[in-house]
């Protein structure tokens, strides 16, 4: 597939540069750069890059000098809406809800929402299609928030018209054109200005004082319960140590045993293993065992059963790796058996079987570690695991992270994920899979549930998992401690080699 990129006279911005380059490290596309010389200049100095968005840096292009005509597809990034017509459309981005290249999302900003979302267009004659979406949390550094929102956006046009070339169907829904909003001004960008400093302030005295403290609880009724708008009623189990926390549930049977395999962090430690919580009867907690414990952070002790043996798929980001976990004696002894994914810090793998295949979805530390679900597949869950075509297949800061099981409900197939708009595993959501094969996907949200109820732990709800005709769910709270302190410095040090070995240096939120 021939792609032509319209390109303005003058300079680009940075992510704009970042969009051609995945294009051209595609296989299956030719791409030409066509610099149109009539096209709408950029700003020459966004306020956006004056507060340090290095994506939004005016770089030079090299173009080629060839015509738009005679391409298959042609990616607009003039701004100005080029003539051309081709037969895979002419695409283009749309940024926040003013596409202002000069403060991207700064309405969303200056209104105080907590999210804003960008967009790939696709006009094919008269017709314009919104073919991808992404939903991006507001954080606390507006320069990182940009850059993880376009660095991510940047990546579709490559990702979507690869599919296309191999002949995958992609799908769009109408654009719906609303009135041009008025310039957001002075006043306006005043507003955007005191959002900014009350984000990062806000933040700062989270990081340094603010404890999260989940806890793991029960609820009677089977998965189906999930699709039901009813609060849920949790029975809590007794409250954790002082400055430790269990979360991450997931119930497992075995040899007469039943354990509920969690993640109990102590904030002195600063980092997570994986304990086996031994249950009687009635789902009281009768002694505890250590599972796993690692030299960094452990989380999320996924489950799975593989030719009739038990296996733990538990978060280990921090090693850049998804590795399998073999049950050597229930539930105290696992062994590393492989790497199902190397030199991959994938966030909350979920394996599930499905359509004659096995499944695995979860996100990705370096990318957001709550923005954008990936998923993979193979004919074993040992591998060797394809991505999906239209990787990332979500990109949503309210519904992209694994939170637990999949379940089926009459036939239909449901994924738990978290609602981390507003913050961390701030809420679950029940996303209903209409299609999934290897290079299609659909979903629908059909609930979502907030914690208002859970009682002390009212600030959010983020793993779900089932047993015996319950609901296991942990529940989120929240309080303000100088005792942290020396437990954020440690993870800051630790953040800060991290980058220095080349790691990735996005934030993570352990639980």
């Amino acid at each position: 597939m021939i792609v032509a990129v319209a390109v303005p006279a003058g300079k680009v911005p940075q992510w704009h540069a970042w969009a051609i380059a995945a294009l051209r490290a595609e296989p299956a596309l030719t791409v030409r750069v066509v610099r149109v010389p009539d096209s709408r200049p950029g700003p020459g100095r966004p306020l956006a890059a004056r507060l340090g968005v290095a994506a939004l840096a005016p770089v030079e292009i090299a173009a080629e000098g060839a015509e738009l005509a005679g391409a298959d597809a042609v990616l607009d990034l003039t701004g100005g809406g080029v003539s051309a017509e081709a037969p895979r459309g002419v695409w283009r981005f749309r940024i926040g809800e003013d596409d202002d290249p000069a403060l991207p999302a700064g309405r969303e900003i200056a209104s105080g929402a907590a999210t804003f979302t960008t967009a790939l267009l696709r006009r094919t004659g008269s017709t314009t299609e919104v073919v991808r979406t992404g939903r991006f949390g507001v954080t606390r550094w507006y320069p990182g928030t940009i850059r993880l929102a376009l660095g991510e956006t940047a990546r579709w046009p490559a990702v979507v018209l690869s599919a296309l070339a191999a002949g995958a169907a992609v799908a769009g829904t109408p654009l719906i054109v609303r009135s041009a909003p008025r310039p957001l001004g002075a006043l306006g960008t005043a507003r955007f200005c005191g959002w900014l400093v009350r984000r990062l302030a806000a933040a700062a005295t989270a990081s340094l004082l603010e404890v999260s403290e989940w806890n793991v609880g029960f609820v009677h009724g089977e998965a189906a319960r999930l699709l039901s708008p009813d609060p849920l009623e949790v029975r809590w189990l007794p409250r954790p140590e002082p400055f430790t926390f269990i979360a991450d549930p997931f119930v497992v049977e075995r040899d007469g045993v039943r354990a509920l395999l969690v993640e109990t962090f102590e904030y002195d430690h600063g980092r997570g293993v994986i304990d086996a919580l031994i249950l009687d009867e009635d789902d009281n907690v009768v002694r505890r065992e250590r599972a796993i414990d690692g030299a960094t952070h452990l989380s999320y002790p996924y489950p799975v059963e593989i030719d009739g043996e038990l296996y733990l798929v538990p978060e280990t980001c921090e090693r850049n790796e998804v590795a399998l976990y073999r049950c050597v004696r229930f539930p105290d002894r696992w062994e590393r058996e492989i790497a199902l994914f190397p030199a991959f810090d994938g966030v909350d793998t979920t394996l599930f079987a499905h359509g004659g295949r096995w499944w695995a979805f979860c996100t990705r530390y370096s990318r957001g570690s709550t923005l954008a679900l990936n998923a993979f597949h193979a004919d074993s869950p040992r591998g060797p695991w394809r991505p999906h075509a239209l990787n990332p297949i979500v990109v949503d800061v309210a519904s992209a992270r694994p939170a637990g099981q999949p379940f089926v409900v009459d036939g239909t197939l449901y994924r738990p994920a978290q609602d981390c708009s507003d913050s961390y595993g701030g809420g679950l959501v029940i996303a209903r899979i209409d299609e999934l094969t290897p290079d299609s996907y659909r979903e629908e949200i059909v609930q979502r549930h907030a914690a208002g109820g859970f009682g002390r732990w009212n600030r959010g709800i983020h793993t779900v998992s089932f047993t015996r005709g319950r609901i296991v769910v942990d529940g989120k709270y929240t309080y303000r401690d100088l005792r942290k302190l020396p437990a954020t410095a440690r993870k800051a040090v630790g953040a800060a080699r991290r980058l220095l070995k080349g790691g990735p240096a996005n934030e993570a939120t352990f639980a």
